[in-house]
């Protein structure tokens, strides 16, 4: 059995090293190390747009997504696996079968405002046509399953919730390294939807309570500069820094150095999260979407627009020693569930039972 791994307009998992890059490539490097035969088909095609016009890019990525129509018209394989839905639509229109789609989230139906209309119109469309015409679906978590059988009436049986992973060789807690007092970390794209805003501000009345305390913000992206600037309108120069992208080899330290991750993105789930856990460190996030699922302490939970209620929550666990100390621990326990090798054999095997059901 040979599977066909479609990933197009994505590459594997070299982009930005997080979220749906890292699952492509955990599932890419697992299928590799054990020696199982497969075919990527990913975005080479969709290459040197860098410096291009926005318009010229659309327009690039249009001929491009017919160069790769035609082209895996061309190839054959016994099962393909779609890394998310607007990769689905390729296959599916050209009647690859069997066919297995991975959906990561379901935010352009729940979250508005934060991202371009057409785009989120196109993955509403490639979600609902993936879902309803693929063999299998497979969800992270199982509240994405439920909104999906609501939202489609899709048969419970077609979807498989396989949870995400950490690489707990690289993420842990290391003893070894030192924390910084009262410090809080935030590591994501630097925007509103990831709710950097809302910590910003929340950020502002903890220095009221807690002068000494210090936000790392390690972020890029395109509000990078409207996040700094509303950091430097409301917070003394001293108490921030905004340090930039962080190479993968350096994210444990970072990770381990801060007291406090916090995550209140809008729009759920956040890998970043789950490796702070994994190395001892409790995160706050934002109490949407699948969030929900894998943290289920109301202390570690937020409404991402109550900048308020953030604040006392940074403040409690920051002061309480004992129950700062509770959540380390409850941290590990949660990370620990999760593991990159379980999910990637477990989509493999999904790929072999797909198969066999329609041979």
């Amino acid at each position: 059995m040979r599977p066909g791994i479609c990933a197009f307009p994505l590459s594997k998992g070299k982009e930005t090293g997080r979220g749906l890059d890292r699952v492509i490539d955990e599932f890419y490097n697992y299928l590799t190390s054990n020696k199982i035969p497969f075919d990527f088909y990913d975005s080479k095609l969709a290459d040197n747009l860098k410096g291009s016009s926005s318009l010229k890019k659309e327009i690039q990525s249009v001929l491009n997504s017919f160069k790769y129509l035609r082209f895996l018209k061309s190839v054959k394989n016994d099962v393909y696996f779609a890394t998310y839905p607007v990769a689905a639509v390729f296959p599916l229109l050209i009647k690859k079968k069997p066919l297995i789609t991975l959906i990561h989230d379901l935010i352009p139906f729940f979250v508005f405002g934060y991202d371009n209309k057409i785009k989120y119109s196109i993955k509403r469309w490639s979600i609902k046509y993936s879902c309803i015409k693929s063999d299998c679906v497979i969800v992270p978590f199982q509240s994405n399953k439920i909104k999906l059988i609501e939202l489609f009436n899709i048969n419970p049986d077609k979807i498989k919730v396989i949870p995400y992973g950490v690489n707990h060789d690289c993420y842990y807690k290391d003893e070894n390294i030192q924390k910084i007092p009262k410090s809080i970390a935030f590591l994501g794209e630097a925007k509103r939807a990831k709710g950097l805003d809302t910590l910003i501000k929340a950020f502002k009345i903890v220095i009221n309570t807690i002068p000494e305390a210090k936000l790392f913000v390690a972020s890029s992206g395109n509000e990078l500069d409207k996040m700094k600037k509303l950091a430097s309108d409301i917070l003394p120069p001293t108490t921030y820094k905004f340090i930039g992208f962080i190479e993968e080899n350096k994210m444990k330290e970072f990770y381990n150095s801060a007291e406090l991750f916090v995550f209140p993105s809008r729009y759920g789930f956040g890998l970043s999260a789950l490796e702070a856990m994994a190395c001892g460190t409790p995160a706050i996030v934002g109490a949407t979407l699948d969030s929900v699922d894998f943290i289920n302490d109301d202390d570690l939970l937020v409404d991402t627009e109550n900048f308020n209620l953030l604040a006392e929550k940074i403040i409690k666990l920051l002061n309480d020693k004992n129950l700062y100390f509770q959540k380390c621990q409850y941290a590990v326990n949660i990370a620990q569930k999760y593991s990159w090798e379980e999910m990637s054999k477990k989509y493999y095997e999904t790929c072999k039972e797909i198969y066999n059901m329609n041979k």
